[in-house]
């Protein structure tokens, strides 16, 4: 654990982070104002101002290692909130399988109402939704969440979302900071939730997952592949991307965002991948970041579930999402490479706060109509 995550340290870090940062806001106003000063020409004042102000926030957050709550209890999502036992014992084994880290009891929230309200599950669509946040932030939550869900209901096929809150990693690594496998335990317990708890058909199921939460769907499509015929798992009917995490080998022993030439336009920092890595890998360290479960580019498999994969043009993670594609492709994969220009990481999760609402609606549309064609 870095220094300014303990207190009084925390404190005044904070308090520094807010003055500097207002401070600069004058030169950034003043360099935005035109558009030859953005990041990317592209971008709107409000989308240039928003992204670097979010890159702020990111970075300071990551120093300060800010923790995200996950209570049990429903809070203000009310009756969309509910509990989920994790499946029996013998459904997780290999990956999965780890000496202090057990599957548990976790929450979920529908959108936009639990399933148990529609008479006829054969008339539902359930998106299986996993949030982004490096594996150290977020939840699926209305606020963290909500913005990401209302945008699959309207684009796409699916009658409901699905967003568990699986358990986030923590510093300092022990043997319960809930480090890899803890959230792939979790993701592989709300997929057996809806299959086998509420009988929803996998026909009728589309994982899906944005930056870390796409690379756990990568993960669990892994896994369904390797041991769903012995372990009476089928596969969902298909699988949504957003700007897949896929190299976390990289993002720990370089300096990895500054490595691509999307950095610029992008609000990802180094301080926020390298916590996220540390943290996700836990007491077993480095060695952690060469399994196919944690880093998947360079290790693509064979699945018989149709990918889309979304990168933004703009995005520091854009060419290792295009080469994971090609990796995939050359595998036999059916996958599709869906590209949203002039946009930062991730806009399906954070597009209000940064100005691509328009986007995000553009290639969720997209999706849906990839969707569709694969019913047809």
């Amino acid at each position: 654990m870095g220094l300014f995550a303990q207190q009084p340290f925390k404190g005044a870090y904070a308090l520094s982070a807010i003055a500097f940062e207002l401070v600069c806001m004058p030169f950034w106003l003043a360099k935005y104002f035109l558009a030859s000063g953005r990041q990317i020409p592209s971008y709107t004042f409000r989308q240039a101002l928003a992204v670097r102000v979010f890159y702020s926030f990111v970075y300071h957050a990551s120093a300060c290692q800010i923790v995200t709550p996950l209570p049990l209890t429903p809070g203000k999502e009310k009756e969309k909130f509910v509990l989920l036992k994790p499946a029996p014992d013998s459904y997780y084994k290999g990956p999965l399988l780890s000496e202090y880290v057990k599957p548990v009891e976790i929450g979920a929230t529908w959108y936009p109402a639990p399933l148990s309200a529609v008479p006829d599950l054969s008339n539902a669509t359930v998106i299986l939704h996993f949030h982004g946040g490096a594996y150290v932030v977020g939840d699926g939550r209305t606020e963290a969440t909500g913005y990401l869900a209302t945008n699959l209901l309207k684009g796409t096929p699916a009658t409901h979302v699905f967003a568990p809150q699986y358990r986030l990693s923590t510093l300092p690594a022990s043997k319960t900071s809930d480090p890899f496998p803890a959230a792939l335990q979790d993701c592989l317990s709300s997929y057996l939730y809806l299959i086998n708890t509420l009988g929803i058909s996998p026909k009728n199921i589309i994982i899906s997952g944005d930056s870390a939460g796409a690379n756990a769907a990568i993960a669990i499509l892994r896994y369904i592949s390797e041991y769903g015929s012995d372990l009476g798992i089928p596969a969902p009917s298909a699988a949504l991307l957003w700007s897949p995490w896929i190299d976390l080998m990289a993002a720990f022993t370089g300096d990895f965002v500054r490595t691509h030439a999307e950095f610029g336009s992008d609000y990802i920092s180094h301080a926020f991948t390298r916590w996220g890595c540390l943290a996700y890998a836990g007491l077993a360290g480095t060695s952690i970041f060469s399994n196919p479960y944690v880093t998947s580019l360079q290790k693509p498999f064979k699945t018989t579930v149709p990918l889309w994969a979304n990168a933004g043009s703009a995005e520091v993670l854009y060419s290792d999402v295009k080469r994971f594609t090609d990796m995939m492709e050359k595998e036999g994969n059916d996958i599709t490479l869906d590209v949203t220009e002039g946009v930062p990481h991730d806009i399906i999760l954070v597009g209000n706060t940064l100005g691509f609402d328009t986007q995000t609606r553009a290639q969720v549309k997209r999706a849906g109509e990839w969707v569709r064609g694969l019913n047809r």
